[in-house]
């Protein structure tokens, strides 16, 4: 009996133990949520996984009387438990937790107010990820975010007041052996540094707390979704300025320098309430690069000559599509597609553009240039890097204006190259620039004027202030003995084609256009030149040292605009705005004899010293 019992036992235990085997193995393996992405601009949270392609897991809303939650199932959350707290807004906080573990759940918390639609909280499936919205219009942005941009990015005054809060803990990133990884430590809660008065400002896309050198090149880290603009050059010393346009640093990274060699740094500050500034000194300007990260969190500022030896990524991610179409006349399209994220960066140069696809594999330049749809994209050339990847150089107009996109899964990237017609009114072929060569006719445009009033505040109007600042311009240039013509000399309306080809008719060998800046936020303050051409650059340089000397006011930059007036005058052309209409301080200023006559006074000068330099 006593055998027949061990007998029976025996076979209850071993059915027991090849079940629970074959349970165990025919169980899914976890997925891990390995990086989040916040972007209130587009009302979502991105949730990248590591899931197989094809994954599905359809999750419902579960609701309360003041909050919902998404439990997802069979998942790790590697990243650190995160929340944030918004401000005027319909939904009070989002949290993302790991709720559980035996079994794997992590929890996305959403309190809200009262009223609020919970239809419009979805979670979506992007492939193998998931994005939380709070707004229908979401998928109008089709799972996209532009990272580069020739144009200005900013959307000025545009931010939330949002507090961002990671738990302390480490976050396992899969990516040990990479330079480009995630942040691998927890993010500091956002302290409040900034907040005696109100909650930490934390922008739309991205926020910087963290730079790392190594070998002379800078790992830039963050929470969100990174985005640059084309970058400046700046010399007296040799800078490269690169713009990021809705990012908040870190109060306590803020202008330090950190040294990539010992001639060069790097150092990175609040530019504007919605725009961070980081600037490289170095004599090798020209061969910095962004390169782009696998989970678009971080950006390597990398030289050429010092990525050899270094790892940028740890698996590469094979092609699955690419193609070159043109849109329409003036705007082509180079995009491609890959199974797993992809590291890369842009260069620019003045008649090119390189991109970089470091771990790119797969890719079958015979077919790709076969399949070319677009004749302005076919004199491309690619080369191998090694040890995977490829470098794609594409020929570009000077005029041409590059948008680069990234898709939210850092898995797919699109070029669009648009390069629009030349302007008929460029009938006479450009002036050569060189020393010796005699300045006689300056044109003096005061912008605005007449029925078109520009910026205003407070019935102040920018033109009277640019009229004013121009006449005082141009008194002193004339008293030097220079031959002044001005578009406008009273309060009358002047089309800028009409300006341009008054400029034209008065062959003119300088043209400045005088303005005043705005912006929808009073933050920003301080003064700007723009200039388009080659042939303008060392002109406007001039005129900007001296503004930004002389001028008590915020130094923000030079920069390459395509504003009408100096793109199309055939004359080296800037186009100076002296200071933010918007701003109330800046605004007292710009009104006062004092601050026009320095200006005019600044301008004039730095006109002097480039008509001296160039004699």
């Amino acid at each position: 009996m006593f055998k027949k019992f061990l007998v029976l036992l025996f076979i209850i235990l071993s059915t027991f133990v090849f079940t629970h085997c074959c349970l165990a193995q025919n169980s899914p393996q976890p997925i891990k949520i390995n990086n989040i992405l916040f972007d209130n601009s587009d009302n979502m949270i991105f949730l990248g996984t590591d899931a197989p392609s094809g994954y599905n897991q359809p999750i419902k809303l579960k609701k309360l009387s003041d909050r919902g939650y998404f439990d997802i199932e069979n998942a790790i959350l590697t990243r650190p438990n995160t929340s944030w707290t918004f401000k005027n807004s319909v939904i009070k906080q989002v949290k993302i937790s790991q709720f559980s573990t035996k079994p794997d759940v992590v929890r996305i918390v959403i309190l809200y107010n009262k009223g609020f639609k919970t239809g419009d909280l979805k979670l979506l499936q992007l492939d193998n990820n998931f994005i939380l919205t709070y707004k229908d219009d979401f998928l109008d942005t089709n799972g996209e975010t532009t990272v580069y941009n020739d144009e200005r990015l900013n959307k000025e005054g545009y931010y939330e007041y949002t507090t961002f809060s990671e738990d302390e803990k480490p976050a396992e990133t899969g990516a040990k052996n990479s330079v480009i990884s995630s942040n691998p430590s927890a993010a500091k809660v956002l302290n409040n540094v900034e907040q005696e008065k109100h909650d930490t400002k934390l922008k739309s896309r991205f926020y910087v707390n963290r730079i790392d050198v190594k070998r002379g090149n800078a790992l830039v880290r963050g929470i969100g979704q990174i985005a640059i603009e084309n970058p400046l050059i700046l010399t007296e010393p040799s800078r490269l300025v690169f713009d990021l346009p809705n990012t908040y640093v870190a109060p306590e990274i803020r202008n330090i320098e950190y040294v990539l060699s010992e001639k060069e740094t790097i150092k990175i500050g609040q530019f504007e309430p919605t725009k961070a500034r980081l600037v490289i000194k170095s004599e090798d300007v020209d061969k910095f690069r962004p390169v782009y990260s696998y989970d678009g969190q971080s950006i390597f500022f990398a030289h050429d000559n010092r990525l050899a030896g270094l790892s940028l990524f740890h698996k590469t991610a094979a092609t699955t599509a690419y193609s070159a179409k043109k849109i329409n006349n003036k705007t082509d399209e180079l995009s491609f597609s890959y199974t797993n994220p992809i590291i890369h960066s842009i260069h620019r140069t003045a008649d090119s553009v390189e991109l970089n696809l470091y771990n790119s594999s797969g890719f079958d330049r015979t077919a790709f240039v076969k399949n070319l749809k677009s004749e302005k994209l076919a004199n491309l050339r690619t080369e191998a890097i090694v040890p995977y990847g490829i470098k794609i150089i594409l020929p570009v107009s000077g005029m041409s204006v590059l948008k680069y996109d990234e898709g939210t899964d850092c898995k797919s990237l699109k070029l669009t190259v648009t390069t629009p017609d030349e302007p008929v009114i460029k009938t006479k072929t450009p002036p050569v620039i060189t020393k010796g060569r005699e300045i006689r006719v300056i044109v003096v445009d005061a912008g605005h004027g007449g029925a078109d009033v520009g910026a205003t505040r407070d019935s102040i109007y920018e033109k009277d202030i640019t009229l004013d600042i121009s006449k005082r311009l141009a008194d002193i240039l004339t008293n030097k003995g220079y031959h002044v013509e001005m578009t406008r000399r009273s309060d009358e309306t002047v089309s800028l084609k009409d300006r341009v080809q008054f400029t034209e008719e008065k062959n003119a060998d300088l043209f400045v256009s005088v303005h005043v800046n705005s912006s929808v936020s009073e933050e920003p303050y301080g003064v700007e030149t723009h200039y388009y051409t080659d042939e303008s650059y060392n002109f406007a340089q001039e005129v900007h040292k001296s503004l930004a000397q002389k001028i008590d006011s915020k130094d923000r930059g030079l920069f390459k605009s395509k504003f009408y007036v100096i793109n199309n005058s055939i004359a080296p052309s800037i186009l100076v705005e002296t200071g933010f209409i918007s701003n109330t301080e800046e605004r007292t200023s710009l009104i006062t004899e004092e601050r026009k006559q320095k200006t005019a006074e600044a301008i004039a000068d730095g006109i002097l010293n480039y008509i001296k330099k160039n004699k």
